[in-house]
């Protein structure tokens, strides 16, 4: 039995492979490109909290986080969120 027959005919499986290839390739051809600086938006995003929660943890010095200068933006690296995410679970 072909795989294909048990999605809908409407749904263009080629189509969506294709999608998801070039959504997440850049994934893992450079693990490297996925360790990148986040902003704020972006990490809390990534945590799944509001953007007030996170500046919250980094007002507590609570989540690790980096600033180009006192008071300045904040900066997040997810490899350091994923650590901080398995130290607290």
């Amino acid at each position: 039995m072909d795989a294909r027959s048990t999605f809908p005919p409407a749904l263009d499986v080629d189509a969506l492979a294709d999608a998801l290839a070039q959504r997440l390739g850049p994934r893992f051809a450079d693990p490297q490109a996925a360790d990148r600086w986040l902003n704020s938006a972006e990490a809390a995003a990534y945590l799944g909290l509001s953007v007030t929660a996170l500046h919250k943890l980094t007002s507590a010095r609570a989540v690790p986080f980096s600033q180009d200068c006192p008071g300045g933006k904040c900066w997040f690296q997810r490899s350091a969120l994923d650590a901080w995410r398995r130290e607290r679970s």
